[in-house]
């Protein structure tokens, strides 16, 4: 019991005080989300959508804020990977595609789609009748196909898929607590920036959602990091170890 305690306390640090330190450590992780994000914060005023919560709502869907979105999503997801990568063990060279295991990332990305697209799906049938206890047991029973996306950017060969569906199960558990932890404080100031903007002066305005772009970037490392603590059951190697290694 004092172990896991330690592990979870220990996992916790790395997930809060870790990915904070990329602000530092490795500046252009968070930028990799906060760029996308900022500059669809730039279409959402130039659209006029702070004016009120009645514009913001009427223009949610627009075409031009949605060119901007997929950007932001592609680098939020690709921020949350760097920034496990880093914290995982390969530490400033969390770039270097020499310690990823390409083949069975990609394998490991495409049944990760997969499972999002069906969960969408099932998700949206929700409203047609179907239970929500079979939206959520599909999604409890993927989340170790996350612990096996993340074990070939760290070059663990060892991770297997069936290794993924027996141990992993800890792993996903740990990593689930500790991005949770990060999001659910993170996410609702998130929604509250947007929130506070609506009707203000252009100076406030501007000023908010660049700090809006920093607290996403911010969710980016968080994530990133509590991935890279759950998939070591809160005990990453030390930044650097990968890249020696290779």
């Amino acid at each position: 019991m004092k172990d896991i305690l330690a592990r979870l306390i220990n996992g916790l640090k790395v997930t809060f005080l870790g990915g904070i330190s990329l602000l530092w450590l490795a500046p252009i992780i968070p930028l990799i989300s906060i760029v996308p994000e900022f500059a669809q914060h730039v279409a959402e005023i130039q659209l006029g959508m702070f004016d009120s919560k009645e514009a913001f709502s009427a223009k949610a869907m627009s075409e031009e804020r949605w060119f901007f979105a997929y950007f932001k999503i592609a680098g939020l997801l690709i921020a949350i990977l760097a920034a496990a990568r880093f914290l995982g063990g390969a530490g400033k060279r969390w770039w270097d595609p020499r310690t990823v295991d390409w083949k069975r990332f990609l394998f490991a990305l495409a049944l990760n789609i997969a499972a999002g697209v069906i969960g969408f799906l099932i998700a949206g049938s929700v409203e047609s009748g179907v239970p929500d206890v079979v939206n959520m047991a599909f999604q409890i029973a993927t989340l170790p196909l996350l612990i096996y996306l993340v074990g070939p950017l760290y070059g663990d060969k060892s991770m297997t898929l069936k290794r993924a569906y027996t141990v992993g199960w800890f792993s996903a558990a740990m990593a689930g607590f500790f991005s949770l932890a990060a999001w659910l404080p993170a996410q609702p100031l998130h929604e509250y920036n947007h929130t506070l903007a609506m009707g203000q002066g252009d100076l406030v305005v501007w000023a908010l959602m660049i700090w809006d772009s920093v607290l996403v970037g911010l969710m980016a490392c968080w994530l990133g990091a509590g991935l890279a603590a759950g998939y070591w059951l809160g005990r990453p190697p030390e930044p650097g170890t990968l890249s020696e290694k290779a």
